[in-house]
């Protein structure tokens, strides 16, 4: 009974958390210039506290009361804002993410597990910089996703 009712408390408290707390949601999104509704500072800061990018339904999920179109409404606001960005892992399934340099964009890759479908962000490894002028176009997004095995799943550790 009194670990169902810490879990509960627990549970409280991180709704909490995720609803009222944090100013770096609410100050990302006044820089923005975006509402600052109980459901974005919700998804904002649960995308700010996790340590890898979460799939639209590991969000509902995280988020009672949050429900499917709310949280597409929130996300989709958030990628305008250019606060958090989405990562392509395959199978037609977006993970969301906010990076946490502050960057708005890519400036990182990201590693998808073809066997376990984890998604992670490989902030260590920078892209680089282009530099528009040498180049004779004007390059506004760089992504680079890399497939294959996890540590986890493989028999090769680092």
């Amino acid at each position: 009974m009194y670990i169902l009712a810490a879990n509960m408390k627990s549970s409280q408290n991180n709704l909490q958390t995720l609803q009222g707390g944090g100013n770096r949601a609410r100050t990302l999104l006044s820089h923005r210039g975006l509402e600052k509704t109980k459901q974005r500072i919700s998804v904002l800061n649960l995308l700010l506290s996790s340590k890898k990018p979460l799939s639209h339904q590991e969000i509902t999920d995280a988020i009672p009361g949050l429900d499917k179109v709310t949280a597409y409404r929130v996300l989709s606001s958030l990628l305008d804002g250019n606060i958090a960005h989405r990562i392509e892992t395959g199978h037609r399934l977006w993970h969301f993410a906010v990076c946490p340099c502050g960057h708005t964009g890519h400036c990182h890759p990201h590693f998808s597990c073809r066997k376990c479908g984890r998604t992670e962000c490989l902030p260590d490894v920078k892209l680089p910089r282009w530099d528009n002028s040498r180049l004779g176009r004007i390059v506004e997004n760089q992504e680079i996703y890399l497939h294959g095995l996890c540590t986890r799943c493989s028999e090769v550790r680092p």
